[in-house]
Order: structure tokens, then C-alpha cells, then sequence
């Protein structure tokens, strides 16, 4: 496989990951205003909870991501 071949791949691969993080934030604010909706105070609180775990691994696989094409770019 070329190095274009591998930075291609790379570049889609980072592509993929972003989306999939940008849906996670679309999940996340759903779990915020189900648990702002919600009238257990307990079951808000496991909501909010979740919402900022799936934040968190948004941000990581934004983070992953952003490095795929960077790490591609390094000598071997």
C-alpha cells in the first residue's frame, strides 16, 4: 500500500470517528434533557451521570481521531 493509499485511509478512518463522536454529543443532550424532564431525582442523576460519560468518550475518540492522520504523517 502507497503512503497516499495509507494517509487516505487514515483521513476516512479520522472522518468516521468524528461523526461517530458527533452523534455521541447528539445522544448526550438527549440524556441531559430526559433527565431534566425526569421527576426522580435518582433517575435524573444516572442520567446526567451517563450523558457525561458518553461526553467523555466523545471527546476521546475526537481526540483519537484527530491524531490518525498525524501518525500516519510520521517517519516510520
Amino acid at each position: 500500500m502507497t503512503s497516499d493509499e495509507e494517509t487516505s485511509r487514515a483521513e476516512r478512518t479520522a472522518s468516521a470517528m468524528h461523526r461517530t463522536a458527533e452523534q455521541l454529543e447528539v445522544a448526550e443532550a438527549i440524556l441531559h434533557r430526559s433527565a431534566e424532564d425526569s421527576p426522580n431525582t435518582g433517575t435524573a442523576a444516572r442520567l446526567h451521570a451517563l450523558g457525561d460519560q458518553v461526553t467523555a468518550q466523545a471527546h476521546d475518540i475526537d481526540r483519537r481521531a484527530n491524531r490518525l492522520p498525524a501518525e500516519r504523517d510520521q517517519p516510520s
